[in-house]
């Protein structure tokens, strides 16, 4: 049957009209699919769609998200909380997708992931450029 892994972003991220449609239609803000950059995450047939909307019982049973756009600091403010099977290291591949176009400080820390059985969660860092 498998484990629940609970995912948690909080970022900004570049104005990059690419990054920024992919993550509407993620969360259901359009429903026509965007042209996909070649990254292994986008390979995984149909579970990338429904990584940041999905929710269990395990956690809080709601997937919840925020996208929205700073005209004062030019970028996106960007807040997903979902779980989900993590069957394909979807989390991890989304991680190393979503990097390159953070706005956040070098080390600062953006997200963490929580497998259902585990007490500690994992934590992602912005790379240091």
């Amino acid at each position: 049957m498998g484990m629940y892994t609970e995912l948690f972003i909080s970022a900004r991220i570049v104005d990059d009209k690419k990054v920024i449609s992919i993550l509407k239609y993620m969360i259901r803000e359009i429903e026509e699919p965007p042209e996909l950059p070649s990254h292994d995450l986008f390979k995984l047939a149909d579970r990338w769609q429904h990584m940041l909307i999905g929710s269990s019982y395990y956690f809080v049973p709601r997937s919840v998200h925020l996208l929205e756009y700073d005209n004062i600091g030019r970028y996106w403010c960007f807040i997903n909380r979902s779980d989900f099977k993590n069957y394909d290291n979807e989390i991890e591949l989304f991680i190393d997708w979503i990097r390159p176009y953070l706005r956040d400080r070098d080390g600062d820390m953006f997200a963490y992931s929580r497998y259902e059985e585990s007490k500690e969660p994992t934590i992602y860092f912005c790379e240091e450029r």
